[in-house]
């Protein structure tokens, strides 16, 4: 499959987000942490299932997973000591300057730049890991487009301003991908980074989301996840 169609695809996903929140999704974060529910349970077993062993097999063998560290604690110190970090539904109780919804656009397109590198380097390993990544990352982006388009609404950027909040994390995702494909870093490395990257995000951005849902809806919403895992692994045989 062609990154020249796979990035792009995955870059319209955060622009989906951010256009529903403006248009329909504004104020509603139940149905919001849902979506994050079943992102964080197919990001952790994409993780766990396929891209670990994937990045051990890479060249740099089992050294590799000092990367999935490493990438885990990057994301950590990106969103605790770089930059702000929300959740979808926090800005409103947030510091209300526009500034704020800069810097938590400054973070949030270093996460795109990362998932586009992701995207590039899953397609690189010629397995079925760059379709699976892919869907991964759709997943996690559309929460993600909502979650700077309704910082920006709330900071007075206007719907205008929220849509392209959205677009300039498309743009780093598919600068992210050309990045990767252009100077075609190392596949294990980049694997690991990926791994660590997608296991905060399920367990420490998305997980905290859902849980918010009372009742039975959020487990309901993780377990649909990991089926869609499962299913989308298993219409797709694994083959090197």
């Amino acid at each position: 499959m062609s990154l020249y169609w796979l990035a792009p695809l995955a870059s319209l996903a955060t622009l989906l987000g951010g256009w529903g929140v403006v248009r329909f999704l504004h104020g509603r974060a139940q149905f919001m942490r849902l979506l994050s529910g079943v992102a964080a349970g197919y990001l952790l077993s994409l993780t766990v299932v396929r891209i670990i062993p994937e990045c051990l097999e890479a060249k740099g063998g089992e050294g590799n997973a000092l990367w999935v560290l490493g990438g885990y604690l990057l994301i950590h110190v990106m969103e605790h000591g770089i930059t702000m970090h929300f959740h979808y539904g926090e800005e409103t109780h947030m510091d209300g300057t526009p500034l704020s919804g800069v810097l938590a656009l400054v973070g949030l397109s270093l996460h795109s730049l990362m998932d586009g590198v992701a995207i590039a380097a899953a397609l690189s390993t010629h397995s079925n890991l760059g379709p699976l990544v892919l869907l991964g990352i759709l997943f996690h982006r559309i929460p993600e487009g909502g979650t700077i388009a309704s910082i920006f609404l709330v900071r007075g950027f206007g719907r205008r301003g929220a849509l392209l909040a959205a677009a300039t994390l498309a743009l780093a995702a598919l600068l992210g991908s050309a990045g990767q494909a252009y100077l075609d870093l190392p596949t294990g490395p980049i694997l690991g980074l990926t791994a660590g990257l997608a296991l905060y995000v399920a367990s420490s951005d998305l997980l905290p989301e859902v849980q918010k849902v009372s009742g039975i809806r959020s487990t309901v919403a993780l377990l649909s996840g990991a089926g869609i895992f499962l299913l989308s692994a298993r219409l797709l045989p694994h083959h090197h």
